[in-house]
C-alpha cells in the first residue's frame, strides 16, 4: 500500500497546518456536505476525495485556514454541481435511446446498417488478396501513390486493382442492398 508523506504550511498567524490533520478533520464533513447535493453518498465520497487531492498541490499556496476551508467547501459544491449535470445529461441520452429503441424505424434503420456492414465486409473478404488489400489501403485514405509504394507495385497495378474491386463489390452487393431495402420497408 502507498502512503502519502505529510505537508505541512504555516499559515499567517504563525501556526502550522499538517494536510493529514485537515483531512482528518474535515474529510467526514464534506462528504455529508456533499451527501446533502447528491443521491448517492458514494459519489459525495468519491467527490471529495478529488477535491482533496487537488488541494495535494495547490496546498503550499494558502496562508489562512479559512481560505483553505472556503477552498474545500466551494470546491466540494462545484464537483458536486458537475456531478449533477452530468447525470442530468445522462438520463437525457438515456431517454433518447430509449425512445431510439422503442422506433420501429430506428430499429429497420440499424438491422439495415449491420447487415449492410456485414455484408460488406464479408464480399471484402472474399476478393482476391491484392484487390483486398488495395481496397483495405484506399478505405484507409491512401492515395494511389501511397498504395502503390506501401505494397511494392505500380500505381497503374493499384487502380487496376481498385477497380476490380468495386466492380466485384457492385456484383455482390447489388441484389443484397435490394433485399435490405425491402426488408426495411423503404
Amino acid at each position: 500500500m502507498r502512503t502519502i508523506s505529510d505537508k505541512t504550511i504555516l499559515l499567517d498567524n504563525n501556526e502550522t497546518l499538517s494536510y493529514n490533520t485537515l483531512f482528518n478533520e474535515m474529510y467526514a464533513g464534506l462528504c455529508k456536505f456533499a451527501e446533502r447535493f447528491l443521491i448517492v453518498s458514494a459519489d459525495g465520497e468519491d467527490l471529495v476525495q478529488e477535491v482533496f487531492l487537488i488541494l495535494w498541490d495547490k496546498f503550499d499556496d494558502f496562508e489562512a485556514l479559512n481560505a483553505i476551508k472556503a477552498y474545500l467547501y466551494q470546491s466540494t459544491r462545484n464537483a458536486c454541481l458537475n456531478q449533477i449535470r452530468h447525470e442530468k445529461v445522462k438520463k437525457r441520452y438515456e431517454a433518447e435511446q430509449v425512445y431510439h429503441l422503442e422506433s420501429e424505424s430506428f430499429f429497420y434503420q440499424q438491422v439495415v446498417e449491420e447487415e449492410g456492414k456485414r455484408l460488406i465486409a464479408q464480399c471484402i473478404s472474399e476478393l482476391p488478396p491484392q484487390c483486398r488489400k488495395v481496397l483495405q489501403l484506399s478505405m484507409h485514405d491512401l492515395k494511389n501513390k501511397e498504395i502503390a509504394d506501401d505494397l511494392g507495385i505500380s500505381i497503374n497495378s493499384v487502380k487496376t486493382q481498385k477497380a476490380i474491386a468495386y466492380k466485384t463489390l457492385r456484383l455482390k452487393l447489388q441484389g443484397a442492398f435490394d433485399i435490405l431495402m425491402i426488408i426495411s420497408g423503404f
